[in-house]
């Protein structure tokens, strides 16, 4: 004897929106930053300055976010972000601790990083031609 069940009605799927993915730079009142990356909407990236215990230990009154490249894609956007907090690694200003990437070549082809430097005082930056 089989017992009969009502049928699981399909869920509707959303429709993709395009990301925007953003290389972005938090300022602390203090002259320290960090170099970020988001992929939020929008309105979600208007109130996010970083999700690190320092920028939600500090009042986001106080912090100033500037986005300093946008892209279509993920993998360009976290490579762009590496290379900047490889460039500011020995900056004491600069609070990237955590360097984690892990990116598709492929996709990377026609990638054309940025040119950036923060505000402030230059002598710990590290241009990306010189290698040590």
């Amino acid at each position: 004897m089989s017992k009969k069940t009502k049928p699981v009605p399909k869920r509707k799927k959303k429709p993709s929106q395009s990301s925007i993915h953003r290389v972005y730079c938090t300022y602390f009142p203090d002259g320290r930053y960090y170099i970020g990356y988001s992929c939020k909407s929008e309105k979600l990236f208007e109130k996010y300055y970083g999700s690190g215990k320092i920028v939600l230990e500090t009042d986001k009154s106080l912090l100033e976010k500037e986005v300093i490249v946008t892209y279509p894609t993920r993998n360009k956007a976290k490579l762009q972000e590496l290379l900047l907090q490889l460039q500011q690694m020995k900056d004491p200003l600069c609070l990237n601790d955590m360097l984690h990437i892990r990116l598709n070549r492929r996709h990377l082809l026609d990638f054309n990083p940025v040119t950036w430097t923060p505000r402030g005082d230059m002598r710990t930056f590290i241009p990306h031609y010189i290698r040590d």
